[in-house]
């Protein structure tokens, strides 16, 4: 099994790809009104941009269920940003206190 730090950096490149295929997605929408035609090729990949975008999200929340302190239970020890894209993940929980090992397999705690 992977590690907490390893959950955290593909849970924070996931977000990070579907906020960016969210962006393009809106960036087509509004091209759709400059062009004069193409209609149906536009909305083709805005659908295909959507559902890459949908997809990362999905795969992005997955991973935050195994972010947590395992002495305590908080899941406190990761920091989010703008659009709860996670910042950083501290080896110290700050409810409890406790050191966390966050290279280790979360199966060993």
């Amino acid at each position: 099994m992977k590690s907490r730090r390893e959950y955290f950096e593909s849970r924070r490149a996931l977000m990070i790809a579907a906020y960016l295929l969210y962006m393009l997605a809106v960036f087509l929408f509004d091209l759709c009104f400059f062009v004069k035609g193409g209609y149906a090729t536009i909305a083709v990949i805005i659908a295909l941009v959507l559902l890459g975008a949908t997809m990362c999200s999905i795969y992005g929340h997955r991973s935050k269920e195994y972010l947590f302190c395992p002495k305590c239970g908080s899941k406190n020890i990761v920091k989010t940003g703008l659009f709860g894209i996670p910042i950083a993940i501290t080896d110290e929980c700050p409810d409890c206190h406790k050191k966390i090992n966050i290279e280790k397999s979360i199966r060993e705690d």
